[in-house]
């Protein structure tokens, strides 16, 4: 089977979508503003929800579709993801834990510290963009 690439691109607009409206959202706003701001926070969250989803449904689809490699969960399409090269080493140490906290982001969001999100957010966002980048790469050199 082959991957459906309009899927794909819909995964990785949502993904680039959000990881730019992040962005800015940090380059308009000190750390102390947004820790303030009870929304700013939450849409932060929410944020890197869809972000996640939109990794997590974009390398599971191009296992399963495009390589026959069924997964359980996110931790396993991550796992698969880098042995079947589909993203780099360095990628899947920094998305590790980012995967690791959507859970705690979907099922235990009321114990988490903000300022550490934000800093793990600020040191981490541009992981985002070269996500897309190595997806798009990987789909062009490849017939998957």
């Amino acid at each position: 089977m082959r991957i459906d690439s309009k899927r794909i691109e819909s995964y990785l607009y949502d993904i680039k979508k959000n990881s730019i409206e992040l962005q800015s959202l940090l380059k308009e706003h000190s750390d102390e503003e947004i820790l303030k701001s009870s929304i700013l926070i939450k849409a932060i969250k929410y944020s890197l929800i869809e972000i996640a989803e939109a990794m997590a449904n974009t390398l599971q689809h191009i296992l399963t579709r495009g390589m026959g490699r069924p997964v359980a969960g996110y931790m396993d399409t991550l796992v698969k993801s880098r042995e079947r090269e589909i993203i780099s080493e360095k990628l899947f140490s920094s998305f590790k834990p980012f995967f690791e906290f959507r859970n705690l982001l979907i099922h235990r969001y009321w114990n988490m510290d903000d300022a550490i999100i934000l800093k793990n957010l600020r040191e981490g966002y541009e992981d985002f963009f070269i996500f897309i980048e190595e997806i798009e790469r990987l789909v062009e050199e490849q017939e998957i």
